[in-house]
């Protein structure tokens, strides 16, 4: 994976000392659960981690700079015995085209957009945030989702820059949930969320060799999401296994 590139981007820092590189969501929840290192030193591996790595993979927009008092406030809950879900301080990514009302943009990878300020979270993110998953940045995408023109190149966006395959740096990562695919297959996070008009979410997960899952049309709520098509616009996960 990632070819080419110095040997120190292919290793996966070390998270109080344990090797968590391809490491499932319930692999790192028992991790947390037993203490072995906190949210917030998750946080830290995986923002180290697309500091190494992202320049050569550009699968990351943008990281959020709340990420780490985020996992700190809820480390603390657990300390205090709360346990949200089995999401508590895991870290996720988003595709640049589900709204964040936070200091991070949300535009759907245009360089137009920039400074556009959204009026809230969408739903998954409301709901993400409350089951305790700690938001670590915006994941690149075919600008607009695929959307700016017919003829294109496969996850680039202005914002962005052209988004590449961790397996091979010359082939593109498939789109247009390019970013949420490509930074989950080189551990950038522990999962991502993409959306999919026409294959978006399929796409790349087939290229990255993760798991993509397309709900029905309508099971998902897409408010908040920049959109393409009211019939056939969904939400949906990236994951090492189903």
């Amino acid at each position: 994976m990632i070819t080419n590139a110095p040997e120190t981007c292919l290793r996966m820092p070390r998270c109080g000392g344990i090797e968590i590189e391809e490491c499932s969501i319930s692999q790192l929840q028992d991790y947390l659960s037993k203490a072995a290192f906190t949210s917030k030193e998750l946080v830290q591996c995986y923002l180290r981690r697309i500091e190494l790595v992202n320049p050569y993979v550009k699968a990351v927009i943008e990281t959020n700079p709340d990420a780490l008092d985020i996992a700190d406030k809820l480390d603390e809950e657990r300390k205090n015995g709360h346990v949200r879900t089995l999401l508590h301080g895991v870290p996720f990514l988003v595709k640049d085209n589900i709204a964040t009302k936070d200091k991070m943009q949300t535009t759907a990878g245009c360089a137009a957009l920039a400074g556009t300020v959204v009026p809230g979270d969408a739903r998954v993110v409301t709901l993400l945030r409350e089951a305790g998953a700690v938001l670590l940045g915006k994941a690149n995408l075919s600008e607009f989702a695929s959307m700016r023109a017919s003829y294109y190149a496969e996850g680039y966006s202005s914002r962005g820059g052209l988004n590449r395959n961790p397996y091979n740096l010359a082939h593109h990562p498939g789109g247009s949930s390019s970013g949420s695919a490509s930074s989950l297959a080189s551990n950038m996070c522990a999962f991502s969320i993409g959306t999919e008009t026409d294959g978006s979410i399929m796409f790349p997960a087939d290229r990255n060799a993760v798991v993509g899952l397309k709900p029905t049309v309508g099971l998902t709520s897409t408010m908040g999401v920049i959109p393409e098509s009211p019939s056939m616009d969904t939400i949906g996960p990236f994951g090492r296994s189903v």
